[in-house]
């Protein structure tokens, strides 16, 4: 059972059809049932602590030839960090990350889509990152493992899409992401409660003493009627 200064990583609710998986209790108890999304309704998953997301934390000042950065480390937007991580227990990740942009949007980004009445009184980011494959193990297809620290002390998990979000893609690692490949990355996070940002966290596992990004959040203005009007 998680104590009182352990973080929960969430991934809030953005549609009314949610592509919902069973949550575990934080008792440990397994439970809770699954409903199918409707296409171009943004896609979440339910609530796990940091230890349950099949990490591995640093356990050697370098992995695959890659020295990594030590844990605990603040930097600034912009700043890069070397990190491994356990995808999944038959892979272990290398990958240099810097994050390059925090970014504030409105609601009405998302007025195409249909949101739940909680997602409507989120907080829209999006972060920006440019990542790097250090180490020998391809990535493909994997999720980049950055999450939003917000005001109430809790990691939240990049949202993903049924249908294409030309804005802020928000998708895994693309396809042959291997040694030495670069990609740039936008992720989507809804900060519950109009919540707000904090930092950018790497953090793998629970007794994993995070990696975070600070910097300016920027906002974006909200589409002006005008302008709306023009793309009709």
């Amino acid at each position: 059972m998680l104590g009182h200064n352990d973080r929960v990583i969430r991934r809030p609710a953005a549609s009314a059809a949610l592509l919902a998986l069973a949550a575990l209790a934080l008792a440990g108890c397994g439970g809770g049932s699954s409903s199918s999304a409707e296409l171009g309704s943004p896609g979440t998953s339910g609530t796990t602590t940091a230890g349950d997301s099949g990490s591995t934390s640093h356990t050697a000042a370098t992995v695959q030839g890659a020295k990594l950065t030590a844990q605990g480390t603040a930097l600034k937007v912009g700043q890069a960090a070397t990190v491994s991580w356990q995808p999944n227990q038959k892979q272990v990740g290398v990958m240099k990350v810097s994050v390059t942009k925090l970014q504030q949007v409105p609601i009405s980004a998302f007025s195409a889509w249909r949101l739940d009445a909680a997602t409507k009184r989120s907080t829209p980011y999006f972060v920006h990152a440019t990542v790097r494959n250090m180490g020998t193990t391809p990535l493909s297809g994997v999720p980049v493992p950055l999450y939003l620290l917000d005001g109430r002390n809790t990691l939240l998990q990049a949202s993903t899409f049924r249908a294409q979000f030309p804005p802020c893609p928000s998708t895994p690692l693309p396809a042959k992401f291997t040694h030495g490949k670069k990609a740039s990355v936008c992720l989507v996070y809804f900060a519950p409660g109009h919540g707000t940002l904090t930092a950018i966290s790497f953090r793998p596992t629970q007794d994993f003493d995070a990696i975070t990004w600070t910097g300016p959040v920027t906002k974006a203005a909200p589409a002006t009627k005008a302008k709306k009007a023009k793309q009709h």
